[in-house]
């Protein structure tokens, strides 16, 4: 369930935060390079996270700890960024009334910016454990209809965020949340992020009490499975070679001098173990490990990392600049420029935003077309079919 609620955050960061950013002063070019942590930190973040988390000996568990700490994260974040112009106001910024001023707001948008990282750090964080604690408490058969659950509860929150990022109305109905620094976009932006904050904290106790976990044993926890030679190899050749010299002695009688050698070594090994241990579990031993397996990939798995990798690039501007580009093209408004033009971008991306929920139902429909016999690249040639020609609808 905790999923719906981090999705829920997601989705009012992907709606409403690329126009937002730009009432701050901020260029609407320099607005995508801070779009730029979602990939770092998820490429960074979410393999360490899984490593540390698969290895956690608390007695709450091997994930709930983690997806604790990116909740609390995650609502630290939101706050952050919502009350980054008030924060920036306090600090120093122009004393300016918000409707009138168009320059940049250093201090909100250096806030803004640090929220929003920590917000994606947040998200990865908790995603990874998330999945993983579902896979744990769901039987090998179960599989599938747990994978699907999982996929239901984040339409869920998509659904709700996109909704809640739809309303215009926030600042009617918390007129408090309006101050000097802050109008109405803002205070819209303010009361939608409170609201994820307290979704998300529903989720994650629920999440948390339900699920329970069975604390991972000292012995149980090993190294990584799939270390690289370039960590392990000489390691494993100094076993090998011992385990030659044992097979050659005559008569399986292994001389006194050799296993007080061998006996010195295993002490050592033993001695060292929490250091390698250590060393393999630190972020760039675990980014090297991933890199190097790759290697031992099928061949028609790098086609289809080219295809995934093709998609996003693809998909993921068309979410940061879709209700930009209602306001811009289609409302004809500007977030820096007068009243009127103001007041007209600001419509643009509010009616930009409800068509936006339509999106986690993507979430749903591939399994009920798996069922009547479409097959995964027929369905995937639908898809894309479909994307192609809504492109050429929206550029006609």
């Amino acid at each position: 369930m905790v999923a719906a609620g981090v999705q829920f955050g997601w989705a009012l960061q992907l709606s409403l935060l690329t126009p937002y950013i730009q009432t701050l002063g901020i260029d609407h070019a320099m607005a995508s390079f801070i779009w730029l942590c979602g990939p770092i930190t998820g490429f960074v973040v979410q393999p360490c996270v899984g490593v540390w988390s698969d290895k956690c000996r608390s007695k709450y568990g091997r994930r709930r700890p983690f997806i604790l700490a990116g909740c609390v994260l995650i609502c630290a974040a939101v706050t952050l960024v919502g009350f980054s112009a008030d924060l920036g106001y306090m600090l120093g910024d122009t004393t300016e009334h918000c409707s009138t001023y168009k320059g940049l707001r250093y201090r909100a948008a250096f806030i803004f910016i640090f929220g929003f990282w920590m917000l994606d750090l947040a998200n990865n964080t908790v995603q990874g454990p998330a999945r993983a604690l579902l896979a744990d408490l769901s039987g090998p058969d179960q599989c599938n209809s747990a994978n699907a659950i999982f996929c239901s509860w984040m339409a869920v929150g998509n659904v709700l965020g996109f909704s809640a990022g739809a309303s215009g109305n926030w600042h009617k109905w918390f007129p408090f949340l309006m101050t000097r620094a802050c109008c109405e976009a803002c205070g819209n932006l303010k009361a939608a992020f409170l609201i994820a904050v307290v979704f998300l904290l529903f989720c994650m106790a629920v999440t948390l009490y339900f699920a329970e976990e069975i604390p991972l044993e000292p012995k149980d926890a090993q190294q990584l499975s799939d270390s690289a030679p370039l960590l392990n190899g000489s390691r494993d050749d100094h076993d090998a070679s011992s385990e030659q010299t044992n097979g050659g002695l005559s008569n399986g009688h292994a001389d006194a001098n050799h296993v007080s050698a061998n006996s010195s070594a295993d002490a050592g090994s033993n001695s060292n173990k929490d250091d390698v241990e250590a060393f393999n579990d630190g972020p760039g031993a675990v980014l090297v490990n991933i890199l190097t397996s790759m290697r031992h990939l099928p061949p028609g798995m790098y086609s289809v990392l080219l295809v995934m990798a093709l998609t996003w690039l693809s998909w993921f501007p068309f979410f940061l600049f879709d209700t930009d580009w209602m306001g811009r093209e289609v409302y004809h408004g500007d977030p820096k420029g007068n009243a009127s033009e103001r007041k007209a971008y600001d419509d643009g991306v509010r009616e930009g935003r409800p068509w936006d929920w339509l999106f986690p139902y993507r979430s749903i429909m591939p399994d009920d077309w798996c069922k009547i016999g479409l097959g995964n690249q027929q369905l995937h040639s639908v898809c894309l079919h479909v994307g192609y020609n809504n492109t050429k609808l929206d550029l006609l």
